[in-house]
């Protein structure tokens, strides 16, 4: 993957550079190796070479920074192919054989290859075997296979990945075999490679692997299958880097996501991204805003969009609030009224510019010209973007005048109002929220929310959050999640069970903000509750949270699940957030459930699989999806049997070999009573002689008692 310094920040080009990880470096180097580099990024290479010691890594740092300096002195390096023979024959040159394999033009790229194989290439120290990699994989044929074939038995990593690598366009057939064994090999770095080889005979488990890495708790991986998720046909990975998207806060990884996403923007991008970020909270919520508004612009720059950025955002903010009240509609059975203003989050307060994590390092095109070695290059500050628009003025509306002004008007004016007109007109303000009703006294409740502090100001909106009115309710909580947001998670689970939809859109929301694992606790219980109602309750509140939250929770409502209108529920939310792992486990379901659920469940199925498609741009069909998917399904039943026959097997086996351990140490009456197997005229001789013994013991036991008797006279 192409990896440019516009791109990416010099932190993350250093990151990347000393990662220890081959594939990334390799990957760096090579963009870096074909361009004229800018000075900052031959000291970066300089920096890194000092730094790291993995021997092969360190070799090639050491090749790229030689080539960047004879570039930046404006020196055209280049080997003849008189001396490339010569310095196939001094292993003592690998630096220079290295800076010449990398530096061959593509008219002697044909005879060179002839040198390299004459020489046996394959058998040269691991330091240069990725450049041979590299060259082949430009320059190479079939023949060089069975040379590659031999590196992916090759102790480093590195050499492993580049073998790999040349092998996928050279000779993809006989690959299939190698890469297999290698999707679980321990070095997360080989089984990278071997996945991105791997897509190419079986997408649906290539992915599967993909996404396990991509999911890991160890950000190197995170960032190394993000490094290879750009390899992949971009619909299939869509929906897996939107997952990833909702669930972590990296400004690196984020970054990284975010250049993929705009590489790759279409119009129907924003919405998808805008539709997870709505149940985000805090920075987190900030962060991705930025990556959005970034998708957005880039969309712009690629004229796929006609109106401007903010024109654009403000068509998107209505787009998904009608999405969502359809959905509501269908899940909760809420009005129009009731799911108006609940507390979708706006992009009325979008920065025009990205958060400071995710700004791009850009340069003007004086950084990226050759620099000669008496040079200094001259400085030239970052381009900035323009900055934020200022705050909404204060409302030219004199406070006197407010009682004249109609509820609506008074509505949009305090809506409108800021900071300094909040603390010019407290006292009033003050006054006002003990005399103003309803969506008047709920707009001065949430300027409260917006610029009060705790305290004071916070035991008056208390006192409102019992009130019978939505509006205020709705204000209070969202108030009170700024000032007191302790005291607000006492009520918000109830909050969350009113009737009233709007109450509960708002609690749910404001409760993920705060809490988010105590809602998932919250959720679960009651999506696994006995009550039906209580199901379909919590059913519908999923909706307006972040689905990975409630993701595991709701396929296993919807294995256990008897009534038909809830699993219709579920199947509502659950299309709402497809990917092919999602289809997998739903399609598990189906096949294992009840046959009088099977028709829903099979429903379910194919409404998800409907929805894939098209977030996978149409690359699959829904029968297609779902073909895969049974395929799939097959191959896993088929391993299970197996595996549990191989165990039933092992345990026969091993009862087996117990109970011969117990007849070998069994060696009294018991062995010849219940012995199986010998000669049978011994073993009734044996019991003959046992009872004529027993019947003497008996015989012998009268006599003593007789004698006793006789004896003692009784």
């Amino acid at each position: 993957m192409a990896i440019s310094n516009s791109e990416f920040g010099a932190h993350e080009l250093y990151s990347a550079l000393t990662s220890g990880n081959g594939t990334m470096v390799l990957g760096c180097l090579e963009d870096i190796d074909h361009r004229v580099p800018a000075r900052s990024e031959a000291e970066l290479l300089k920096k890194a070479f000092d730094e790291v010691k993995d021997p092969v890594l360190s070799f090639q740092l050491k090749k790229s920074l030689r080539l960047a300096v004879f570039k930046l002195k404006g020196t055209q390096f280049k080997v003849a192919l008189s001396g490339l023979e010569k310095l196939l024959q001094d292993q003592t040159r690998l630096d220079d054989l290295a800076l010449g394999v990398t530096s061959i033009e593509a008219a002697e790229a044909f005879l060179a290859a002839d040198y390299f194989r004459q020489a046996g290439w394959q058998n040269f120290p691991a330091e240069i075997l990725p450049n041979f990699c590299q060259f082949f994989k430009k320059h190479g044929s079939i023949e060089d296979s069975p040379a590659l074939i031999d590196l992916t038995r090759h102790p480093n990593p590195t050499v492993i990945t580049a073998a790999l690598a040349a092998l996928e366009k050279l000779d993809p057939v006989n690959l299939q075999g190698i890469i297999i064994p290698l999707l679980d090999s321990p070095q997360n770095v080989i089984k990278a490679q071997a996945i991105q080889a791997f897509y190419r005979w079986n997408r649906a488990e290539a992915l599967k692997h993909l996404v396990k890495l991509m999911f890991s708790e160890n950000e190197s991986d995170v960032v190394l299958a993000l490094h290879h998720a750009a390899f992949f046909p971009y619909p299939e990975i869509e929906p897996h880097l939107i997952r990833l998207l909702t669930q972590v806060t990296s400004p690196s990884v984020l970054m990284r996501v975010s250049q993929i996403f705009k590489n790759n923007a279409h119009p129907e991008l924003p919405f998808r991204i805008f539709w997870v970020n709505r149940s985000l909270d805090g920075q987190h919520q900030s962060l991705v805003k930025g990556i959005l508004l970034g998708i957005v612009r880039a969309l712009s720059d690629k004229k796929l969009i006609e109106v401007s950025v903010q024109d654009y955002l403000n068509q998107l903010k209505e787009r998904v609030r009608r999405e969502e009240l359809s959905l509501l509609k269908e899940t909760c059975k809420i009005s129009g009224d009731d799911g108006d203003d609940a507390i979708l989050p706006g992009l009325d307060d979008f920065d025009m510019a990205p958060p400071a994590e995710l700004a791009p390092v850009t340069r003007g095109p004086a950084a990226e010209k050759p620099v000669l070695a008496a040079e200094k290059p001259a400085e030239k500050p970052v381009e900035r973007p323009a900055a934020p628009p200022p705050p909404p003025k204060a409302p030219e509306v004199e406070f006197d005048n407010f009682d004249s002004l109609s509820e609506q008007e008074k509505v949009q004016l305090l809506a409108r109002a800021n900071a300094k007109f909040f603390a010019d007109n407290k006292p009033k303000l003050l006054e006002l929220l003990g005399s103003a009703q309803s969506k008047e006294l709920a707009a001065i409740i949430n300027l409260f929310g917006k610029f009060g502090q705790a305290g004071q100001d916070t035991e008056r909106i208390k006192k409102l959050v019992k009130s019978d009115n939505p509006d205020i309710v709705c204000a209070c909580i969202k108030a009170l999640a700024t000032l007191d947001a302790e005291f607000l998670c006492l009520y918000l689970p109830q909050f969350m069970q009113e009737k009233n939809g709007k109450i509960r859109m708002t609690a749910t929301r404001v409760f993920v903000g705060i809490d988010r694992d105590r809602i998932k606790s919250l959720l679960t219980s009651m999506i696994g509750s006995a009550n039906a109602k209580q199901r379909s309750l919590a059913v519908s509140t999923a909706m307006l949270v972040d689905f990975n939250i409630v993701r595991q929770p709701l396929l296993d409502a919807l294995a256990k699940e008897t009534s038909v209108e809830i699993i219709e529920k579920l199947g509502v939310v659950l299309s709402a957030n497809p990917d092919r792992e999602l289809l997998a486990s739903v399609y598990k379901i189906a096949q294992t459930s009840r046959t009088s659920l099977r028709a829903e469940q099979q429903r379910v199925v194919q409404t998800l699989a409907e929805k894939l498609a098209i977030a996978l741009n149409h690359i699959s069909t829904p029968e297609e999806l779902i073909s895969e998917t049974q395929q799939a399904y097959d191959v896993e039943i088929k391993a299970a049997a197996a595996a549990k026959e191989k165990a039933e097997a092992e345990r026969r086996a091993s009862g087996i070999v117990d109970e011969e351990e117990k007849a070998d140490e069994d060696s009294g009456v018991g062995s010849i009573l219940t012995a199986e197997t010998g000669d049978a005229r011994t073993t009734r001789a044996k019991l003959t002689v046992i009872i004529w013994m027993l019947v003497a013991v008996v015989w012998g036991c009268g006599m003593a008692l007789l004698f006793l008797r006789f004896v003692t006279g009784e």
